[in-house]
This record gives C-alpha cells, sequence and structure tokens, in this order.
C-alpha cells in the first residue's frame, strides 16, 4: 500500500479482524441496558469451553475466596453475580479473540498483560471513586483495542512505527499520528461504535489520553490513571516502557488521596494475579 492510510480505510478494513464470538457479542450488546436472560447467556457461555474454562480459573482463585469450588457458569453467576462473570466473559472473548501476533515487535503477551492491567486498576478506582466497576473494567480491557486493530491490518506500518518510538524513545502514539495520521485511540472509538458499546464506554477509548476533551465527568479520567497505574505497577513485564504523560489537574480533580492509592496498587496487584489466568 503506498501513501499515508487514512481513518476511512482504516475502517474499511476492520472486517478482516478476526470476529469475537457470538456470546461476547451478545454480552456486549446487554452493556446497553437491554435486559439479560442470565440462564440462557449462561447456557451460551458454556457452550465455549475455552471461554468457559477461563472463566471458572479465575472465579475459583484466590481472589474471590470462596468456600466451596465453583463448577459450572451457572454456578459462577449465581455466586459471583452476572456482572461479574459478565466482565470475565468479555475478557476472556477478547483476549482469545483477537490475537494479534503477525506484526513484528509486537509482543501481544505484554500487550494483553498491560491491558488486564488497566481494567483491574480501573475496577480498583472505580470502588474507592464510587463509579461503576463493570462499565470501567470493560473500558480498560478495551482501551487499546484500537491498537490491535492498527496491528492486525497495517502490521508493515506498525512495525516501522514501533522501531521509530524506540530508537527516539517516544510515546507510540506519537509516531502512529505521524505515520498514520491518527492513533489508536480514534481506531478503538470507531470500532466500539460499531460494536454499539455504551457511549460512556466509547468516550473513554477515544480520550484516554487526552482525559481533559472526554465527557464531563465521564469515564477516560479514570482510565487514564488506570492505563498509568498498570504501567507503573510494569505488568508487561517489559524494559523499555514508557511512562505515559499524565494530565496532573485530570488526576487532581479525582480528589484521589495518598492513602487511597496505595489501597488501590495493593489492590490492583492481587487482582492482576487472579484476573491474569483469563490470558491463558
Amino acid at each position: 500500500m503506498s501513501g499515508q492510510p487514512t481513518l476511512s480505510d482504516m475502517l474499511a478494513r476492520i472486517q478482516r479482524l478476526p470476529a469475537l464470538p457470538a456470546v461476547a457479542l451478545e454480552l456486549l450488546d446487554t452493556l446497553s441496558g437491554s435486559d439479560p436472560d442470565v440462564t440462557t447467556l449462561a447456557r451460551r457461555i458454556a457452550q465455549d469451553q475455552a471461554i468457559a474454562a477461563r472463566v471458572l480459573r479465575v472465579a475459583n482463585s484466590p481472589f474471590y475466596g470462596l468456600q466451596s469450588r465453583v463448577g459450572s457458569i451457572h454456578d459462577a453467576v449465581v455466586v459471583l453475580g452476572f456482572s461479574t462473570v459478565r466482565s470475565l466473559v468479555l475478557a476472556a472473548a477478547v483476549v482469545t479473540g483477537l490475537p494479534g501476533d503477525h506484526c513484528a515487535g509486537f509482543d501481544p503477551h505484554r500487550f494483553w498483560r498491560h491491558v488486564m492491567g488497566t481494567a483491574v486498576a480501573a475496577q480498583s478506582l472505580a470502588q474507592r471513586l464510587h463509579r461503576p466497576p463493570e462499565s470501567l473494567f470493560v473500558a480498560g480491557l478495551l482501551h487499546d483495542i484500537g491498537r490491535l486493530a492498527m496491528v492486525s491490518i497495517y502490521p508493515e506500518q506498525f512495525a516501522r512505527a514501533l522501531v521509530i518510538a524506540r530508537e527516539r524513545d517516544c510515546s507510540l502514539r506519537e509516531v502512529e499520528l505521524e505515520i498514520f495520521g491518527f492513533d489508536h485511540t480514534a481506531v478503538g472509538a470507531a470500532l466500539t461504535l460499531r460494536w454499539h458499546l455504551p457511549e460512556e464506554i466509547i468516550d473513554a477509548l477515544a480520550y484516554h489520553h487526552q482525559p481533559e476533551l472526554g465527557a464531563p465527568g465521564g469515564l477516560a479520567p479514570i482510565i487514564h490513571y488506570a492505563d498509568a497505574i498498570s504501567t507503573a505497577l510494569d505488568f508487561e513485564e517489559a524494559e523499555d516502557t514508557l511512562m505515559p504523560r499524565l494530565h496532573p489537574a485530570t488526576i487532581d480533580a479525582l480528589g484521589l488521596g495518598w492513602q487511597s492509592l496505595t489501597e488501590v496498587l495493593a489492590d490492583t496487584r492481587t487482582r492482576f494475579e487472579s484476573y491474569r489466568l483469563l490470558l491463558g
């Protein structure tokens, strides 16, 4: 392909991406407020053995401290609640459905560890900020999904972006804008718009690097902070990761004191140790 791709080119090629499992799309639809038939969905989830096995591994992890072993998705819904199980299934489905492993220099293992770290950090922040934990978990899980789409559709250009970012010791997002004319936030927002996700999640994806531009009272500031927390805790296990540039006014506005932040960091580590079981 010659010349710089456009966002329209990118969106026209999105159908080349592997499709998410049907049960994941059904669950994403229920995020918008439709009334789910939990029994039917539990049966549908159980039919995808790979996803169900990952979810049950987490459900039986020390994090939840259950007294008896959960042996089925239906039992997991009864014990943990539909909202928790839905988050776990979505995470397992996204991880297994969108592998992103055909780009030189791109490490999908590191990518998913960072993404999962961001999702659980957002979940932990939600508790202390009295915000919706499930929406924030999903927004954290998907915050870099646009990058995965770029890797899958334009692997050669993205490989070049990775090399340039390392050579310059600058953020990958800066190089994305230079090479593509758009970045992963624009792609992620467009992709999740097509998936009919709630507007608050789309807004968080679009503005997690520029939270001051997001919807007032939206989720972008929390994903902005969760992204930095995941990077600071080095879930990627990388030597060359740059800390994202934080927007100080946004962080201050969250009003999270040092004690609360210390609790968030400890809680995020604990959550990650269980939720990483979703990664296989």
